[in-house]
């Protein structure tokens, strides 16, 4: 993406919404950040912005992090301004209950009347670290530094992307993608192992999948993957 608003942000690099833009700024991301609180007129170091509408630009993808019905009007506010993709890593939707079933359907409804892909909710975030879109909130990144490489991964589940992230980083082998998917309401974890797997750079996939509901993007991975001849190990 050519920008990246982060709706929730915080200045504090502890806090899940300070996490993104601490992880942007250290991966090197080149393209335009707006950090979006309303209370709060800097941000890391960053001009903030009260509201998607006061953003001098429709930013290209947003992350958010601000919870339940305030996520749902975040996705349909940066819907109406003509954002591309927005990853929800806000919890307490499909996860836990009927509620939340209700509001992760109302933010899919919304995905499908205005072309906007939706990542999540409950997504760990998605990260290529070839072009500094590091998009997430978890602290492995800082905690085990990644070593450059070929290696994708592609989880539907967070704990399942960031442990062998751990472990391979920990045994000196590089990474180029980490991406988990949470409840696949729009964008499958299907979808983004193939887009992973068209990358030249990836040489190998790892692949978490908790159930297979998206076949049409499975078999357009597997085409991929072939014609490339890109080994997968799936779970």
């Amino acid at each position: 993406p050519r920008s990246v608003a982060v709706v929730g942000a915080s200045d504090s690099p502890d806090k899940i919404g300070g996490r993104p833009l601490v992880h942007l700024a250290r991966n090197g991301f080149r393209g335009r950040i707006f950090p979006v609180n309303p209370n709060r007129t800097e941000i890391q170091g960053l001009p903030a912005y009260p509201d998607i509408s006061s953003l001098p630009e429709v930013a290209d993808v947003a992350v958010v992090v601000v919870p339940g019905r305030a996520a749902v009007r975040a996705v349909e506010e940066l819907a109406a301004a003509g954002t591309q993709v927005a990853v929800v890593m806000s919890s307490g939707f499909g996860e836990v209950g009927e509620v939340g079933r209700a509001m992760e359907a109302q933010m899919r409804a919304v995905a499908d009347e205005s072309g906007m892909r939706i990542v999540g909710p409950n997504s760990l975030g998605v990260c290529n670290f070839g072009t500094g879109t590091v998009l997430t909130f978890t602290t492995a990144f800082l905690e085990v530094p990644r070593i450059e490489g070929p290696i994708a991964i592609a989880s539907q589940s967070g704990s399942m992307a960031v442990e062998p992230y751990l472990l391979l980083a920990q045994h000196g082998f590089g990474i180029r993608q980490v991406h988990a998917t949470g409840n696949d309401s729009d964008v499958t974890v299907a979808e983004i192992g193939a887009l992973a797997a068209s990358d030249p750079d990836v040489e190998l996939l790892l692949l978490y999948l908790e159930s297979v509901k998206d076949l049409e993007a499975m078999y357009e991975l597997g085409r991929i993957a072939r014609e490339r001849d890109l080994p997968v190990i799936a779970l």
